[in-house]
């Protein structure tokens, strides 16, 4: 037997354990002649083909369809020729979908396809197993007369199949002359693997199962003859399926789309044109009159972009960009290589004069690697799907897709699907995988050794797909007729290969990304220009003092790339005063490069250091001798070994990719050069292993400048806005309790009051009302965007004048909990009455028969206490504003709160509440307690030695009295007193 159909790989997710890889080469290593891939989707279709081609056997593509009208059954579809290929992308998009298949969707498109009954789900063994031979036949003989290419397909899954029901599907098909298949669904290697393919299924469903007498293990030759040698016809049906199947995955010669230019223009003429009159305008506008090295750089980029046939890739990101700007939408400076083509900077594409910052065109393209150009994209993340939108609209549905990507299980994720399928304890599950982290099994725990195997088995494969963040692929060709496609993210198609294989068959990616950063800096410009204020954040002065002052400080909250407590320390140590310093601290803080930072401020500083070579120097001056940037490792290529700057990329990239093979033969070539270049032939060798060391390190310099230019921009807007800049913030972190605190705690230490809701000011983001931050209501918890637009529609109607008011009013907006919470944000703050008289008061079920009341007044309640208020409001703000305790210290003097504790003090008293205490019995036998103070934004351990603390303390607001203690090379805080505070509301 030659083979048989049937084979599902790991590409069907959740139904097969089989990497593709591994079924071809058990098809080759047990004879077969070809691989017949029946799975779920296309996924494979690339890599089957390839794969193929590399072990010399036969592919065969298909996919499996369920039928569901007329009546209910499986297909596995194969492709014959071109036109199939085509038909079946057709048919799996449909799949794809969730399309309800008829029998009809089959027919009509079934040129080039073969068709055969899929065994034990098809309706042809299903009828048969109820004993109705005779409405078997008219089945096949429906299928014969309405598909051109039809087979049954004879399975042994099952062992009812072997005993009973194949014998009858074969005499019925010799009989009526129906053309016959081996077909055995595959979805392990191993019959041993069953439990794992069990535990496969069930993660998905976990009502899937196996039954009793399945077998879906990989046949060998010899358990193929045997299964079928009693079934001759078998064999003449598989010889004929092999000879009519001639479809070769050959692709066409992708290409970006042709960019429709004014007139018709050819597009290299246009190009140019326009790269011309941007770069007289950039000229204009910064008033450069020596035009020369710009002039020859830009006829120097835009030979290699038309010698490289990427005029059409340029004018289409160009074309883009200009909807983008024309429709104010903020696009990012540039970011990656491109910022370093003068093209794409005269263009409009990129914002960052590459000649003034000294970046190179031959990092971003080179013909010598013969690469697509990749220039990605920001955008602000509200806007960004606006701007793929217009592309979409503008190329058509089928000239552009998005990215699939695969999520392979980890082991961790493993671990806890199988253990969820295996009924394991959720509390158990956590403990494992740190036992199996550390090495520390108990081989005699039978579930946790079932566990590790099942898991471990299914480590590496897929589980699901997903959409690449930023990926779109454009391309002249119809890729409906070319590639699988999908849904996704978007409203039009998905490609079902990932962007590694697209990249490979030569459709080009463009990353659209979205940043939050330049959705904070819109609204900041956009409040601004409502203020009567115009900044054009393009324009900002580079050399601003207070910026720099800022910068210095560390006082980088929310600033891009500086937010970290590593690049403020960085920061804080540099004291950066020009932009160029603020590079190259963007490009030295990574992993690596970090061992440099303080050399580099040292030099900065004042500390002598040598260059290697006096032509060095004018290289790397600028970073105090230190290789900071890959554009440094082409330009002392360039000086010293007389290298031009696409060679210099070539040995560039050889380092980055830590080629070895190559960095020696670019070793001689260095050597050879700088002899040529007059240079001592040690020296050249100290200096080629000197760029290849720090080479490792380097970062492409035109990024760094690019992120450079967003990170000043924000820090130019928080040093001279900062209230609006706060605000801004603020409303994106919405939801986000963590960076809420963070950035409300920053506010008010500058002495910026923050103010809680209000029902009658709020709106769905902060604001700022008479030079105070007004919290919005969406931070309320459990209202949504909906809801509060909802309410902000109805108070239009007038503002709310009192509870009944607010009760009618909202009544059918929100619900009691909804009011409750807004009562305990304090956003009924203005009303008369005190938050537990609303809170007594808060029923709408009798909302609107108050007003007939006569006389009807509310029950006033006796108020919270400091410390009822203060849960509340933090439980329902996330932060607390009017309930804050360090607010209770304005009739107190040097008393400190845990978040502002001054380690410095030997004694010291601290205001709070006891959050927890653990009692103890040290060996000794002396009881003691482990305290957590809490201010209600950090804890502060303290230990009470002569167990001061009892229950009378409890909910209560206290001063701590505490002596330092050094305990283990740590602060810690032993009790001394408790004293009471005098509450003032």
């Amino acid at each position: 037997m030659d083979g048989v159909l049937y084979l599902q790989s790991s590409y069907s997710m959740l139904k097969s354990m089989i990497h593709l890889e591994e079924l071809v080469l058990n098809c080759k290593n047990n004879g077969y002649k070809f691989v017949a891939l029946s799975d779920e989707h296309l996924h494979g279709t690339y890599e089957l083909f390839k794969l193929a081609k590399e072990h010399k056997i036969k592919p065969i593509l298909g996919i499996k369809i369920t039928v569901l009208e007329p009546n209910e059954t499986v297909f596995l579809v194969y492709v014959k020729n071109d036109f199939g290929y085509e038909n079946l992308l057709a048919l799996s998009y449909l799949k794809a979908k969730n399309h309800k298949f008829s029998f009809h969707d089959l027919v009509k498109h079934q040129k080039g396809l073969i068709f055969v009954t899929a065994g034990y789900k098809s309706i042809i063994d299903q009828t048969i197993l109820y004993g109705n031979q005779d409405m078997v036949l008219e089945y096949l003989t429906r299928y014969k007369n309405n598909f051109d290419d039809f087979y049954i397909g004879l399975s042994m899954n099952h062992d009812i199949q072997t005993n009973v029901s194949s014998d009858i599907i074969y005499d019925l098909c010799v009989k009526n002359e129906f053309k016959l298949l081996p077909v055995h669904q595959t979805s392990y290697v191993n019959q041993d693997d069953i439990d794992v393919y069990e535990a496969l299924i069930k993660i998905e469903n976990d009502n899937n199962k196996v039954d009793i007498d399945a077998d879906y293990h990989f046949l060998k030759s010899e358990e193929l003859d045997q299964k079928y040698q009693k079934y001759s016809k078998v064999n003449d049906g598989l010889k004929f399926f092999l000879e009519t199947i001639n479809f070769e995955f050959k692709l066409p010669e992708f290409s970006m789309p042709k960019y429709q230019t004014k007139n018709n223009v050819d597009s290299k003429e246009y190009l140019v044109s326009l790269a011309r009159f941007g770069l007289k305008r950039r000229l204009e506008l910064k008033n450069i009159k020596n035009d020369t090295i710009y002039i020859k750089r830009l006829e120097h980029e835009l030979k290699v972009i038309i010698d490289m046939n990427f005029e059409n890739y340029f004018l289409i990101v160009y074309d883009f960009i200009k909807y983008a700007k024309d429709n104010n939408i903020l696009v990012g400076p540039g970011r990656g290589s491109a910022a370093g083509s003068l093209v794409a900077y005269c263009l409009g594409i990129t914002n960052v004069d590459p000649i003034y910052y000294g970046l190179m065109f031959e990092r971003f393209l080179n013909p010598s690697r013969m690469t697509m150009p990749d220039i990605d994209l920001d955008f602000p993340d509200n806007k960004r799907d606006e701007v793929i939108e217009y592309v979409r609209n503008k190329y058509g549905d089928n000239h552009i897709c998005s990215i699939t990507t695969f999520s392979s299980f980890a082991l961790k994720s493993s671990i806890r699907d199988i253990a969820r399928v295996l009924k394991i304890a959720p509390e158990r599950v956590s403990g494992i995988i740190n036992a199996v982290l550390e090495n520390r099994i108990d081989e005699t725990d039978y579930d946790l050794t079932r566990l590790l195997r099942i898991s471990k088995r299914i480590e590496g494969l897929y589980r699901q797909t997903g959409t690449h963040a930023a990926g779109i692929i454009l391309s002249n060709e119809d890729l409906t007729k070319h590639i699988p496609l999908q849904t996704g993210a978007f409203n039009f198609s998905q490609s079902q290969f990932e962007a590694k294989t697209l990249e490979t068959i030569g459709l080009h990616k463009i990353d659209f990304l979205g940043i939050r950063n330049l959705t904070i800096i819109t609204d900041i410009l956009a409040i601004l220009e409502k203020e009567k204020i115009k900044i054009d954040i393009n324009e900002i002065p580079f050399n601003d003092p207070k910026t720099f002052e800022l910068l210095s400080e560390g006082d980088t909250t929310g600033l891009f790339q500086l937010e970290s407590d590593g690049m403020r320390s960085v920061l804080k140590k540099l004291k950066p005063n020009k932009f160029e310093e603020l590079v190259a601290t963007l490009a030295l803080y990574r992993p690596g490069p970090m061992a440099n930072i303080d050399t580099y401020i040292a030099r900065r500083n004042g500390e002598k250091f040598k260059y290697y070579h006096e032509r060095l120097e004018g290289i790397l001056k600028s970073t105090y001798g230190i290789i900071i940037y890959q554009e440094q490792i082409m330009q002392v290529a360039q000086e010293f070994a007389g290298y031009d700057l696409f060679s210099a990329d070539i040995l560039r990239a050889a380092i980055s990719k830590k080629n070895y093979e190559m960095l020696e033969k670019e070793r001689i070539k260095f050597i050879e050069g700088s002899i040529k270049q007059g240079n001592d032939k040690e020296l050249a060798n100290v200096i080629y292993d000197y760029i290849v060391k720090f080479g490792d390190y380097g970062f492409n310099r035109s990024h760094s400048v690019s992120y450079g230019v967003v990170a000043y921009q924000m820090a130019y807007l928080k040093t001279h806005y900062y209230k609006v800049f706060m605000t801004v913030l603020l409303s994106n972190v919405i939801g986000n309790l963590n960076q809420t605190n963070l950035y409300i705690r920053e506010v008010i230490s500058k002495g910026i009051k923050v103010l809680a809701p209000d029902l009658n000011l709020s709106t769905d983001s902060y604001k700022i009302v008479d030079g105070k931050i007004l919290m919005p209501l969406s931070q309320v918890k459990s209202l949504g965007y909906k809801t509060v637009n909802e309410i902000i529609e109805e108070r239009k109607k007038g503002e709310f004048s009192s509870f009944l008011d607010i009760k009618e009013r909202l009544s059918k907006i929100i619900n009691e909990k909804q009011l409750e919470n807004l009562i305990f944000s304090g956003a009924l703050d203005f009303l008369e009455n005190n938050r537990k008289t609303l809170i007594d008061n808060k029923d709408l079920s009798n909302v609107g028969y108050e007003k007939f009341i006569k006389d009807f007044k509310m029950k006033e309640s006796i108020e919270y206490s400091f410390l009822e208020n203060f849960n509340n409001e933090k439980d329902v703000l996330g932060v607390n504003i009017k309930y804050d305790l360090s607010k209770l210290l304005k009739n107190e003097k040097n008393i400190y709160t845990p978040s502002n504790i001054n380690h410095k003090l030997e004694e010291i008293e601290v205001l709070g509440f006891i959050l927890n205490k653990k009692n103890y019995q040290a060996k000794n036998g002396r009881l003691m307690s482990f305290l957590e103070i809490s201010d209600g934004k950090s804890v502060q351990e303290v230990t009470d030695f002569e167990q001061i603390v009892t229950d009378e303390y409890k909910n209560k607001i206290l001063i701590f009295k505490l002596r330092k203690n050094r305990y283990r090379d740590k602060n810690t805080y032993v009790l001394i007193s408790i004293r009471t505070i005098k509450m003032e509301e």
